[in-house]
């Protein structure tokens, strides 16, 4: 599957949009198909997560290794089936006008072509659906966005 990448300005500081998508215990509150997280293993830097995401009646519980680098950089790994080869790149940079510049790439191959409703979860158009849902969850937390908001 070819590589998606999505960047986005939003409105909010680096540091708050770093926390929020680091923040992965909270995605099935907010991100569209999350239905349950369990962290284990966290480091200072690092983490191993178990995650359960849901599209239609096709539910799918695989593992992740995340290791992050405060507040500039999110990257999140899995070899676990369906996937042969599973890579999020989260980049977090503060923008001219005190907003954040938000990077997401996304590069995955599924093991078996039977899986494909998994690999709908990371096209580009759920991956911009994906950044719409933690600017929302930033609004939600944050307030609106605004020179008050780049705290």
């Amino acid at each position: 599957m070819p590589s998606t990448t999505v960047t986005r300005e939003v409105y909010y500081s680096q540091e708050q949009m770093y926390s929020l998508v680091a923040d992965v215990e909270s995605y099935p509150a907010f991100v569209p198909n999350w239905q349950a997280v369990r962290v284990r293993n966290r480091r200072d830097d690092s983490y191993t997560t178990d995650q359960v995401v849901r599209m239609g009646p096709v539910r799918h519980t695989f593992t992740t290794r995340t290791r992050t680098v405060a507040p500039s950089l999110i990257e999140v790994t899995s070899s676990d089936p369906p996937f042969r080869s599973f890579s999020l790149r989260w980049s977090f940079e503060t923008a001219e006008d005190g907003g954040c510049l938000i990077t997401l790439v996304s590069d995955f191959e599924l093991r078996i072509r039977a899986f494909q409703v998994i690999g709908a979860l990371l096209s580009a158009d759920s991956i911009h659906r994906m950044i719409s849902s933690f600017e929302t969850r930033a609004r939600a937390l944050y307030g609106p966005p605004g020179a008050e908001s780049h705290a």
